[in-house]
């Protein structure tokens, strides 16, 4: 079967053991996917089956839009919701401070990943790497802010939506 669809991957499990649910699900050997989305996330992943996986050099990939929610104050080794280590009170901002912070973000910006990523590291995810305290360094990347909206303030809690590269 030959299929190119965009799937939902719910939270707390790999994009690649909802890739092998979906393929035994329609007794699938060849499949593919485009994108990998954290385990702690949820949201589209392109997949393919059969020859249509040879579609993906083909794909536009950029920009991507992701909502997200800053917690001020928590802090976590992985940057994300998963394992936060403590949470300190934070000082409540204006909305206008916040909308202001949020467009200064649009550009060029130049960083370090996180080691909790979903970037490989010889054929390893950074994240797994992490979990078992194995040390490694990412290489430096650049992304692209196209626009960040402000969705909603409700201390600590600042949501908004960013597009980027």
């Amino acid at each position: 079967m030959n299929r190119l669809f965009v799937a939902n991957k719910p939270i707390n499990i790999s994009s690649n053991f909802y890739l092998q649910q979906i393929k035994q699900k329609y007794k699938i050997k060849k499949a593919g996917f485009s994108g990998t989305l954290d385990p702690f996330a949820c949201g589209c992943l392109i997949i393919a089956f059969g020859k249509y996986t040879q579609l993906f050099q083909f794909l536009n990939k950029t920009p991507k839009i992701y909502r997200a929610t800053i917690w001020l104050g928590a802090f976590s080794y992985s940057f994300d919701n998963e394992n936060i280590k403590y949470i300190n009170k934070h000082k409540i901002y204006d909305i206008k401070f916040i909308k202001t912070k949020l467009q200064n973000l649009i550009g060029t910006l130049k960083y370090y990943p996180p080691k909790y990523s979903a970037k490989k590291i010889n054929g390893k995810r950074a994240y797994n790497m992490a979990r078992d305290n194995i040390d490694f360094n990412l290489k430096q990347i650049k992304s692209i802010i196209y626009d960040i909206k402000f969705i909603d303030y409700n201390h600590p809690f600042i949501s908004f939506e960013i597009t980027v590269s």
